[in-house]
């Protein structure tokens, strides 16, 4: 970010700025930073929350989860370094750090003070100065049960005295649709809503899949997967409006990462077996009804 911040100063300070200009204009070969489209040479600065576990969060000395993980492959791919900071730094009144939406992780992106933004972040979010790269993860919903419950298909859920616990007003409203009987449990975060089910306090719960499937694979094998939604998101990447070559390389990087298996190779690590049709990146459109969960 410092050699940000002297380019910045430098174009606003130099009374001397079109023959600068005319001078980079002239070079026959790109810079660094034009070639990868980073504020500084070799350096990919990623903002995020940081706190959307199992893809992004922070632990007391380094970063982990999905997301890190592929950007560090997808870094190698493009020659860069990945650095991670958070989307938010002020603090809050308990002097916790803020932990920051997908808004503040654009508004840093598009302000300069990082490269890109990732923060699992849905393609229809509506941000301000940045565009989307390729989708880099597709996640259907997924309704989940616990075993030995008696609540083995979406049939066992309709009828009244069910509970079904959601993260979301979109999941909420496709629960009163589809289960027009049941008590919906509203939730700020998938995981409450999995709590819920495996204390048995609600008899089912709508999760984004492959967090279910890391759940599943590290906390409680007891949840299954009952049905899959068409409810679903593509993640994506943000990073400047203006900043084509940027997009460029990671959707380039990204591409081969797929290609080559690398990326199933990944997605398996963290979540369990990848989708038998092919990549986990599929897009909503396409989604089906035939996941086979962990």
């Amino acid at each position: 970010l410092g050699a940000l911040a002297a380019v910045l100063l430098l174009a606003g300070c130099s009374d001397n700025g079109d023959a600068m200009t005319a001078s980079s204009a002239d070079s026959s070969e790109p810079t660094e930073q034009t070639a990868a489209g980073t504020a500084e040479p070799g350096v990919l600065y990623v903002a995020s929350a940081l706190n959307n576990d199992p893809y992004e969060q922070e632990t007391a000395t380094s970063q982990n989860g999905f997301t890190v993980d592929l950007l560090k492959l997808i870094g190698e791919r493009a020659g860069l370094e990945v650095e991670f900071g958070h989307a938010v730094n002020h603090k809050a009144e308990d002097q916790s750090i803020t932990e920051g939406t997908a808004a503040d992780v654009a508004a840093k992106v598009a302000a300069g003070d990082a490269d890109l933004g990732a923060s699992s972040i849905p393609v229809t979010e509506a941000l301000e100065g940045v565009a989307f790269t390729e989708p880099y993860l597709h996640a259907d919903w997924a309704l989940i049960t616990k075993d030995s419950t008696g609540y083995d298909d979406a049939a066992s859920l309709e009828g009244a005295g069910v509970k079904v616990a959601v993260s979301s007003d979109e999941a909420a409203a496709w629960v009163a649709e589809r289960f027009p009987e049941a008590e919906v449990l509203s939730f700020d975060h998938d995981l409450d809503a999995m709590m819920e089910v495996n204390s048995e306090r609600a008899q089912a719960a709508v999760v984004d899949e492959p967090r279910l499937k890391r759940y599943v694979k590290v906390k409680e094998p007891h949840l299954q997967i009952v049905e899959t939604t068409p409810l679903s998101v593509d993640y994506a990447f943000v990073v400047s409006a203006d900043n084509a070559a940027l997009a460029e390389a990671v959707n380039e990087a990204l591409a081969q990462i797929q290609a080559d298996g690398s990326y199933d190779e990944l997605y398996e690590s963290w979540f369990g077996e990848a989708p038998a049709y092919g990549s986990a990146t599929r897009k909503a459109p396409e989604a089906v009804d035939d996941s086979t969960g962990a």
